[in-house]
């Protein structure tokens, strides 16, 4: 085999040889431990060939028999703990008369040898396992091989980094030749062994107890087999079987033997309460059935839901087509079920409970349907359920998703024994909801944050209709508390429905970069959305598509996002994807497609005396649509809608509408517009500011003022407000274009594109888009026709 290169081993030991080669007469004493297979025989090898160098008689275990005198000489031991007495008692004769010795043992093996040679001034240096940084070095300095990270990572993972292990993978041509030759030396340990690694490797190497039952032998028995196999150097530090061994072993022994082994684990692990899922996995791969393997599986699952939800729903699949009772354990699995975002397996399971012959059966099976269906966004039929259920938490979930579809819940619940956790939650988000709409959005903040961390604390998650998490950050982006918002959502469990939510924050905030990777997060995992966040995710793109001025790319999104809309009912919690389809629709002549679920949305806020909370945001989409259809006076009327005392939210917008009216009028006032346009900034709303802004300018004349506008709008978009000081409008340079962006820019407004425009400039249309990029940058706008605009502006008859 091929020799470690000394720049592996470590400073400490380098430092020794180094010791040696420069003062080879210092006093030496050290002790060298590891475990079998880690290199102890090759450094001390390597500390007997310094020596020698430097004209240092050496004394090692060949000759230590015929040894009458250390005087001058290094005494190396190695193994020394395997030594006989009469061996020993020459190795403490010589150790007195030296004054350099090492020795190495295997730790656990040590015994009155080591007690007594082991003196204060001792060195103990342990030799570590390989880092993969080890194994890139050991390849290329020693075999001249080159490994990339990745591989040496994979073969350090395979053999724990045991040198001996390492060194055998990387000179085998293939791995099957190594797990061959591993399996002849499994054949020379004995039947106790090879129990003990089919018990260790899946978990059992530190239960002395377990092990003594597998291996039938008496507790004191144990530690001599592990000592056997450690000899062998077959285990990792901690006597963790490497995967490359556990691998063999399971080549080596016959599925029977290790069915056999594992059943008498899973027993004794059952019997104790002790976890049995690394068992349970390793007995379903071997296809293991019966009434014990089938409550291991049970109990496996039980142990997997917080962990590994979705291993938890397949096992309680496994253990039900064992035999295992569906009904019994429909409510453990439809919890991992939701928690794995199997809402179609879950809802099944709630079936399978309404159909059972118990009353509580039935009452869980309700619970169960009705939460999954709200779930899913059928809040009128969720409600049914959770209130048929009988539960006292089910019923506050029933009258909150009454809430959000407009109805008019009376606050007179009577006074309740302690609750549940479950109901505690439920009660709190009821609470939450109602007061969200009695004007008081900052008490429902507080009560639903609260909510949510007692959700988090308690696991009640699963069973509630929509998380704590997502109802606070509706109430919190309706009442403009982005940072709020994505506070609560970033710290809640991650999913699809808290992803698309914080897509939602930054959109609204006019983070747009933002809101694309949220929304390109969801659509990467290829996972089948609940209706309710289908229209969520479809809004998503209407919008991100509408404010990236890209008409095209709205016509594209719209019909997914219409047929989203058509399936999922109007409740308080689609009014912002209800809002972008509206200004869409408007834009794309399809007005009269969503007037339907326009006024049903209006109907359900007016029964709730609109709440200005929950009313504003759709206020402001139904006024972009109205100016979108070219309908003024309608955009004049949905202004009332606004209240102009309604939190950060209400004064912004309402003045914002009204300097949109006079801007379209034609009747640009610089000053006003920057004001207005910072209070929509400092209200968080970065793109409605600069597109405010933006379209002021290009409707002046005056280029000072125009370029004091567009300069203000890229502040606003890069999240920089306007100065309070330098709010009114100053006079201003235009921004300076180079000759070739004054030549592209009058052939942009000719209305050639890129390929046309590079043709006659005898560029390439790449070199045209660079161009093209850096005059955006200068004058602050992304869309074409705004760009077209302003370069006709700032060029005129220049020529």
């Amino acid at each position: 085999m091929p020799t470690i290169v000394e720049e592996l081993l470590s400073a400490q030991l380098r430092e020794l040889l180094a010791g040696i080669d420069t003062r080879p007469e210092d006093p030496v004493r050290v002790i060298l431990s590891g475990p079998p297979g880690h290199g102890k025989s090759t450094m001390l090898t390597a500390i007997g060939r310094h020596y020698r160098a430097a004209g240092v008689p050496v004394i090692d275990r060949a000759a230590l028999s015929g040894a009458t005198s250390a005087a001058g000489a290094a005494v190396l031991l190695d193994d020394a703990d395997t030594l006989t007495p009469a061996a020993a008692e020459v190795l403490v004769h010589l150790a007195g008369e030296t004054s350099r010795l090492v020795l190495t043992h295997t730790p656990g093996a040590a015994g009155a040898l080591f007690t007594a040679l082991a003196t204060a001034e001792a060195r103990h240096l342990r030799l570590a396992p390989w880092t993969a940084d080890d194994v890139v070095r050991f390849a290329r300095d020693v075999l001249g091989r080159s490994l990339t990270g990745e591989q040496a990572v994979k073969v350090q993972r395979a053999t724990a980094g045991i040198p001996r292990l390492v060194t055998r993978c990387l000179v085998l041509p293939a791995a099957d030749e190594l797990i061959d030759q591993l399996r002849a030396e499994l054949d020379g340990l004995g039947e106790p062994a090879l129990t003990y690694l089919v018990a260790a490797g899946i978990g059992g190497e530190h239960d002395v107890e377990l092990l003594a039952t597998v291996l039938d032998q008496a507790r004191d028995d144990v530690p001599a087999v592990v000592a056997g196999i450690r000899a062998a150097g077959l285990l990792a530090a901690d006597d963790i079987v490497p995967p490359l061994v556990a691998r063999a072993v399971r080549d080596h022994v016959t599925p029977g033997r290790r069915l056999a082994v594992l059943v008498r684990m899973l027993e004794a692990r059952l019997a104790s309460g002790q976890p049995v899922l690394p068992i349970a996995r390793e007995l379903r791969s071997l296809g293991a059935s019966g009434d014990l393997p089938r409550a291991g599986l049970e109990a496996a699952a039980a142990e997997a839901v917080a962990d590994d939800p979705a291993l938890a729903a397949d096992l309680y699949a496994a253990a039900t087509r064992e035999g295992s009772s569906v009904q019994r354990l429909a409510p453990a699995w439809a919890r991992a079920a939701v928690l794995a975002g199997q809402l179609d397996t879950a809802l099944r399971l709630g079936a399978e409970l309404l159909s059972a012959a118990a009353p509580e059966a039935r009452a869980e099976g309700a619970l169960l349907t009705g939460t999954i269906i709200a779930r899913r966004g059928d809040l009128a039929h969720g409600a049914e359920l959770l209130r048929w259920s009988g539960d006292p938490g089910a019923q506050r979930l029933a009258d909150l998703a009454e809430i959000a579809l407009g109805q008019v819940v009376p606050d007179d619940e009577p006074p309740s024994p302690p609750l549940s956790a479950y109901a505690h939650v439920a009660g709190r988000l009821l609470e939450g909801i109602r007061t969200s709409v009695s004007r008081r959005p900052d008490a429902a903040l507080a009560t639903l944050l609260g909510a949510a961390d007692s959700a988090a604390a308690t696991s009640v998650d699963h069973l509630l209709p929509d998380s704590p998490a997502a109802l606070a950050a509706f109430v919190a982006l309706h009442a403009g508390e982005f940072e709020l918002a994505h506070g609560v959502l970033t710290r809640a469990r991650a999913d699809e429905r808290h992803t698309l939510l914080l897509g939602w924050t930054a959109l609204l905030a006019g983070d747009l970069g933002a809101a694309a990777a949220h929304r390109m997060a969801v659509r990467r995992q290829e996972v089948v959305l609940a209706p309710r966040d289908e229209l969520l995710l479809r809004g998503l793109e209407l919008g991100l598509a509408r404010r990236g001025e890209t008409p095209a790319a709205v016509r594209g999104h719209w019909n997914t996002a219409y047929e989203a809309m058509m399936r999922q009912p109007v409740d308080l919690f689609t009014l912002l994807p209800l809002g972008e389809l509206l200004v869409a629709a408007a834009r794309l002549g399809e007005g009269f497609r969503v007037a339907m679920h326009h006024d049903r949305a209006r109907a359900l806020l007016e029964r709730h005396g609109s709440p200005p909370l929950w009313t504003t945001w759709l206020t402001w989409s139904a006024f972009h649509a109205a100016i979108a259809g070219g309908d003024p006076e309608t955009a004049r009327r949905s202004l009332t809608s606004f209240d102009p005392a309604a939190g950060r939210l209400g004064p912004a917008l309402a003045a914002a509408g009204q300097e949109w009216l006079a801007v379209l009028d034609g009747t640009v006032e610089p000053d006003r517009v920057l004001v207005t346009a910072d209070s929509l900034y400092r209200a968080g709303l970065r793109w409605d500011a600069a597109r405010l802004a933006g379209q002021a300018a290009i409707r002046l004349t005056d280029r000072a003022a125009m370029v004091s506008l567009l300069r203000a709008a890229k502040r606003f978009t890069h999240g920089t407000s306007v100065p309070e000081e330098r709010v009114a409008v100053t006079p201003a340079e235009p921004p300076v274009l180079t000759t070739r962006e004054r030549e592209i820019g009058r052939l942009l407004v000719a209305g050639h594109i890129y390929r046309e425009i590079g043709e006659q400039l005898h560029i390439s249309g790449k070199t045209v888009e660079h161009h093209v990029g850096r005059i955006r940058a200068k004058l602050g706008v992304t869309d074409r026709r705004t760009l077209t605009t302003v370069l006709s502006g700032l060029l005129g008859d220049d020529g």
